[in-house]
């Protein structure tokens, strides 16, 4: 079995599960980041900015309010992002388990908070774009949700239920090939939502401009 759909042709490509699979802690480096509040001697530090779990959305990562946090040398070198770096938030709502995205330098020097893994895998081997779309997949969703600490209505898990994660490992090439139609096709689920949106508050609109047709300004 192979995957079907090619460039152009109107189908997503879809994934082989014949392809060879790898425990995620195999082949990726999988860390968490530094704790806020934490305590010690916190005389060599300076300041940098830090990605928070709002930070981290599904699929994208939203950096319009970025905070910052006094951090040494070691954490900095530790907890740094880099490119193709995926992140994944351990815990909340069951229905956003295990949401994330990769990190494009989007700023020069981050570092992340420890309620977030961070996974690097080696480039050589592995597109960022791909195995963050398989984490967020109902695959992937499937698996967190099944290991998975539970209370309260939130869902947890910790870096060894990640490192456990079955990865799908198609040829690089393969993995470019099948992220590329995945992103050209979620930006069109995202144009056809905006335009629907757009279409609905012209309807929410309709009553209140009727009404102000037939009965005028106000007095």
């Amino acid at each position: 079995m192979s995957s079907t759909g090619g460039k152009g042709d109107g189908r997503l490509p879809i994934v082989n599960r014949q392809w060879p699979c790898v425990r995620l802690g195999e082949v990726a480096q999988v860390v968490s980041g530094v704790t806020l509040g934490r305590r010690g001697d916190r005389r060599e530090t300076r300041e940098v900015p830090y990605s928070r779990v709002a930070n981290v959305k599904d699929g994208r990562l939203d950096l319009s309010d970025v905070y910052s946090i006094q951090a040494t040398e070691s954490e900095i070198e530790k907890c740094r992002l880099r490119r193709g770096d995926i992140l994944l938030t351990e815990g909340g709502d069951p229905d956003k388990l295990g949401r994330g995205t990769f990190w494009q330098e989007q700023i020069r020097e981050c570092i992340h908070q420890n309620h977030i893994f961070r996974v690097r895998l080696p480039a050589e081997a592995y597109c960022p774009e791909f195995v963050s779309y398989q984490f967020g997949s109902p695959y992937g969703k499937a698996y967190f949700l099944a290991h998975a600490k539970q209370a309260t209505g939130i869902a947890s898990i910790n870096r060894g239920v990640l490192e456990r994660f079955s990865l799908i490992t198609p040829p690089l090439p393969e993995q470019r090939r099948i992220a590329a139609r995945l992103k050209e096709q979620l930006a069109a689920v995202e144009q056809a939502r905006a335009k629907v949106q757009a279409q609905l508050a012209e309807l929410d609109a309709l009553p209140n401009a009727l009404l102000r047709e037939a009965f005028g300004g106000a007095a």
